[in-house]
């Protein structure tokens, strides 16, 4: 269903409602509607196994104009029936209504390897998969799965005053992390262009490291 500026606004008021962004990544980093979550079109299929959100779960939709009906199907498709209209003209309508925009911050990797020896705030989190993060990673990473940031406490530990740098694989998940955490009032982030793969291109200028292997109990009774 197609939503004026004004119907978009008022399902928005309900804080049981999700905004999801199916734009491209290049135009989500130009701006989005604060608190959308950005996922691909071509993501959709991923949602039901990273457990973002309930299937029962209310969505507005932001899409690029010639989209909309192609995104409603991919949700209905994977059990999202309650897909409730996407905003008539897509972002432009709330641009140039001079709604509230919010902003992420995309960095080269050597941004990051620059600033970890001068801040003392800065945390590396590292969203790709546990077995991943283990065979290799920056040494003071924490690792936090995407899968798990469908459990708001496992955001506990993040606070405002850390400087956030996202890496996960090649860069496809970021935006979806670094929107769900902004979402949970977690705004100092950044997300690393190209993840991982960025990383180890220039890895000389990184302490890599791997994770020790948690011990087994041998013992016999």
């Amino acid at each position: 269903m197609e939503l004026s500026l004004a119907q978009f606004l008022d399902f928005s008021k309900d804080d049981a409602v999700q905004i999801i962004d199916t734009r491209i990544s290049n135009e989500f980093l130009q701006g989005y509607i604060p608190g959308a979550i950005h996922i691909e079109l071509d993501a959709i299929k991923t949602l039901n196994a990273l457990k973002i959100m309930e299937q029962d779960c209310p969505i507005i939709l932001v899409c690029t104009e010639g989209t909309e009906e192609l995104a409603i199907k991919r949700f209905e498709l994977l059990g999202y029936t309650q897909v409730r209209g996407f905003l008539k003209g897509g972002f432009t309508t709330w641009v140039e209504a001079d709604q509230k925009i919010d902003l992420i911050i995309e960095v080269e990797v050597d941004e990051l390897a620059m600033d970890i020896p001068f801040d003392e705030y800065l945390m590396i989190l590292d969203i790709r998969t546990e077995d991943v993060y283990d065979k290799a990673h920056i040494k003071d990473s924490i690792n936090l799965p995407l899968i798990e940031f469908s459990d708001p406490g496992s955001m506990s530990e993040l606070d405002e005053h850390f400087n956030i740098y996202l890496i996960d694989d090649l860069g496809k998940e970021l935006l979806l992390a670094a929107s769900v955490l902004k979402k949970q009032g977690i705004h100092n982030i950044r997300i690393v262009q190209d993840g991982w793969d960025a990383v180890e291109f220039l890895k000389n200028k990184f302490t890599i490291v791997t994770s020790k292997k948690k011990p087994t109990n041998t013992e016999e009774f």
